[in-house]
């Protein structure tokens, strides 16, 4: 099954998601061209996923995706956060940068049934990940109303899991993604290879299509 039949789009061409620089404009702009475009959603609040969706789904009647995180938050560290703001701290001055607006609690949080409960008003017809999987009632929720879902592997174990949790296609993100990859099953870096060369470890091993993502950047790639 090729991706422009499982998500019912013209292209084979998937919009990445980037979260805090990108809202529902670049999403609609994509899915009307013929893509999937796909609207970054781990920054923001429910009410703020809320009037996303509704402007999006506004635009356009073309499939799009929503993409999360499924990664578990890190323990604050006082000592650490102290350090890093005095390091800051003549940057913030020179740029006049309040720092006391900016949170300490990281600016992406993990999908959650809250989450879930917005989207269900929309029924987006995808939704990814990145991190792994959400909890299996909350991928149940999207497949109750016929959303497909992605999630990113940057290894041929990653990519196994996915599989067998279920997933309708598999994202193969390599080492040139930016050094912003969606690893979960190990923090070991040496573990991590090349787009080009997990593309076809994971087409061997997998049931669903494999999606390409990370240092693509002309029509020849």
């Amino acid at each position: 099954m090729t991706i422009q039949t499982l998500f019912e789009i013209d292209l084979p061409i998937i919009q990445a998601p980037m979260a805090g620089v990108q809202g529902y404009e670049l999403a609609v702009a994509v899915s009307n061209a013929g893509g999937l475009g796909s609207l970054p959603c781990a920054m923001l609040s429910p009410e703020g996923l809320r009037e996303e969706l509704l402007a999006l789904t506004s635009q356009t009647s073309r499939p799009y995706n929503v993409n999360f995180f499924c990664h578990t938050p890190p323990e604050p560290d006082a000592e650490a956060e102290r350090q890093w703001r005095k390091t800051l701290a003549p940057y913030f001055e020179e740029f006049g940068i309040d720092a006391s607006t900016i949170s300490s609690q990281g600016g992406r949080a993990p999908f959650s049934a809250e989450m879930a409960d917005v989207l269900a008003e929309f029924k987006p017809p995808v939704v990814s990940f990145h991190f792994g999987l959400p909890a299996p009632e909350l991928m149940d929720r999207i497949r109750g109303w016929g959303g497909k879902i992605l999630s990113t592997a940057t290894t041929v174990d990653e990519a196994l899991w996915l599989d067998a949790q279920g997933v309708d296609a598999i994202i193969a993100q390599g080492l040139e993604a930016g050094g912003h990859r969606g690893f979960f099953l190990s923090n070991d870096l040496n573990t991590q290879i090349g787009t080009f060369a997990l593309i076809p470890q994971l087409v061997d091993v997998v049931k669903v299509p494999v999606i390409a993502a990370g240092g693509i950047a002309d029509a020849q790639g």
